[in-house]
């Protein structure tokens, strides 16, 4: 059973998504918020898998909590919501750790496949926000930014480069496996050392620092 929690400063957009996600049996919402911060504490008790956030609420922000959260709880998963796709929000969530970002208008059967995507361990990007990451990495000068470098010298195996382009295709660690032969405990070891060397927390922004500093191909699919 997937438990998840939804936050949104808007009843509506809550009621919405809760109907949706509770037609699949293995989904369960456990619970919800309008503010960021009371579902910060709820969820520090580590009640819920998966969050639903709104980015733009009252106080607290979307990507302060996911920060947060992620900070507090390694495990849990952070898709964040908005109608906005700008690459202020983009960026800012994913080095918080989200492990998701969709634009509210997404396809209602689309949700179901989403959760459980990020449940499994992969990280979910609308293609309209992809689309902004990759251009937001080719458009900042790789040189005078110390953000779009890996924070180490250490650099990147020959295997942990096919991982890091794999992830950037969507994959999971499952399909990672089988693609290249290889347990699934042994991608999740090569996963945690992409993150050590890139200093990413998530591996939606793992790929942005890698496109940033050019390690894997800019172009979407290639």
């Amino acid at each position: 059973m997937i438990k998840v929690y939804l936050v949104d400063d808007h009843d509506v957009i809550r009621a919405g998504i809760r109907q949706i996600l509770e037609l699949d049996k293995e989904i369960r919402v456990v619970g919800e918020a309008s503010r960021a911060l009371d579902a910060v504490h709820a969820l520090e008790t580590g009640l819920a898998d998966l969050v639903f956030m709104d980015i733009r609420m009252p106080g607290m922000n979307g990507i302060e909590a996911t920060r947060i959260l992620t900070e507090k709880i390694p495990n849990i998963k952070v898709i964040l919501l908005t109608n906005f796709n700008e690459e202020e929000y983009v960026v800012e969530g994913l080095r918080a750790g989200a492990a998701g970002f969709l634009l509210k208008n997404i396809g209602k059967e689309e949700l179901h496949k989403i959760v459980h995507a990020v449940y499994e361990g992969k990280s979910f990007l609308d293609p309209a926000v992809t689309s902004t990451i990759i251009k937001e990495a080719i458009r900042k000068p790789k040189a005078s930014s110390k953000e779009s470098t890996p924070q180490t010298e250490e650099k990147l195996t020959t295997r942990e480069f096919e991982i890091l382009d794999l992830i950037s295709r969507g994959l999971g660690n499952k399909d990672i496996g089988s693609k290249l032969h290889l347990s699934e405990y042994t991608v999740k070891f090569h996963v945690k050392a992409i993150f050590r060397k890139l200093g990413a927390k998530s591996r939606s922004e793992a790929v942005y620092k890698a496109v940033s500093s050019s390690l894997i191909s800019q172009k979407p699919g290639a």
